[in-house]
């Protein structure tokens, strides 16, 4: 009798096994992990230009400058001292050359944004550049559309073609130089930044879609790190005793809003609008004076820094990232992601006569 008790159990075990597999195979399989939405390298935002290369326009920004195409569209907009003498020139960043607007004027060229923006595969346009641009430009064998290569082929102005020009370009013009200039248009290699989306292109089979690191971490989720950050209205970087750059915070549209070393606002002349950001980012760095005694050049490893979005400041720490260029960190040492949107990023140091000036509603700085 126990032998058959021991066989009754042992049949009744199996069965209830065979049974559980059998219900096991009848459930819904796990639903397959969700592919991440693929964003704007530039913005965080909604990507209208997948597999394209970034444009990157040096333009003209001295403290008189009244004429200025191409500002309020830029994705990005990049400003530092990089000379000891002369005003500032801007880099507007555009995601692919199909999002160029008329664009200028156009500027020598700065090795310093080529090299902010090294990890973008971003196309340099220019009007010459110096010794140490050029340099840059061909170690790593990164053409630029030159206005001084190309001429009338991809380039305008408004009057006669002389010394001096507003020389101006579009994303046509500049299209239809490419191709003479054996540039092109699209990403060359693939780069995929997380292993989550390697895994998934892996999985799915399909050729993995050319992308690049993005230049911020940003995301669409409009987090911040301390809503009781204090708020901060004013901001007016003096780069020397003749060249500033100002904003002025509109909660309306939530924005910085630029403005010149006058206080004046800062338009776009495509269509008379003022440029506006919806992130500041102000990095400390430290620069040097180079072997010609004209230039600077700066450290991009590491530095401290300010965050502003939304009418308020975060004191920051930058570094070089991984999956993006840059990596931020706020007071507390956690990782900082950034709202996404269109971003001003400005490079100071320590050299005399360039400062940081933010301050709140009630006129208080407040930068120490």
């Amino acid at each position: 009798m126990k032998r058959i008790g021991t066989a009754l159990r042992a049949a009744v075990s199996l069965g209830l096994c065979a049974a559980l597999l059998a219900g096991c195979s009848l459930l819904p399989s796990d639903p397959a992990p969700e592919q991440p939405v693929p964003t704007d390298p530039l913005t965080g935002q909604e990507q209208l230009w997948p597999g394209q290369r970034p444009v990157a326009v040096s333009i003209e920004n001295a403290s008189d400058s009244t004429t200025q195409w191409g500002l309020s569209t830029a994705s990005v907009v990049l400003e530092a001292r990089t000379e000891l003498q002369g005003s500032t020139r801007l880099c507007l960043v555009y995601p692919s050359v199909n999002a160029v607007p008329q664009v200028g004027p156009v500027a020598a060229g700065e090795d310093l944004y080529w090299r902010l923006l090294v990890g973008q595969q971003v196309i340099p346009v220019q009007r010459g550049g110096g010794q140490f641009d050029q340099n840059y430009l061909d170690y790593y064998s990164l053409r630029p559309v030159d206005a001084l290569e190309a001429g009338r082929n991809a380039f305008s102005c408004p009057a006669g073609w002389s010394n001096a020009p507003l020389w101006y370009t579009s994303g046509s013009a500049l299209s239809s130089a490419l191709e003479t200039l054996n540039i092109s248009s699209t990403l060359t290699e693939s780069r995929v930044t997380t292993a989550a989306s390697a895994a998934a292109d892996s999985a799915s089979g399909e050729d993995t879609p050319l992308t690049i690191p993005a230049l911020l971490p940003q995301s669409m989720e409009n987090k911040v790190p301390d809503a009781t950050a204090p708020d901060a209205v004013n901001v007016r970087l003096q780069f020397d005793e003749q060249n500033a750059t100002g904003f002025a915070y509109d909660a309306e549209s939530a924005t910085y809003n630029m403005l010149h070393a006058d206080g004046t606002p800062q338009l776009d002349a495509n269509s008379g609008q003022q440029a506006a950001f919806d992130n500041l980012l102000v990095l400390f760095s430290a620069s040097a004076l180079r072997d010609d005694e004209q230039t600077f050049d700066y450290d991009l490893s590491m530095g401290g820094g300010v965050w502003l979005n939304g009418g308020h400041l975060w004191y920051i720490t930058w570094t070089q990232g991984t999956d993006t260029t840059f990596q931020f960190y706020d007071a507390d040492g956690e990782l900082l992601t950034l709202n996404a949107g269109r971003s001003y990023l400005a490079l100071v140091s320590s050299v005399t006569g360039q400062e940081l000036t933010v301050t709140n509603s009630a006129g208080e700085n407040l930068i120490q």
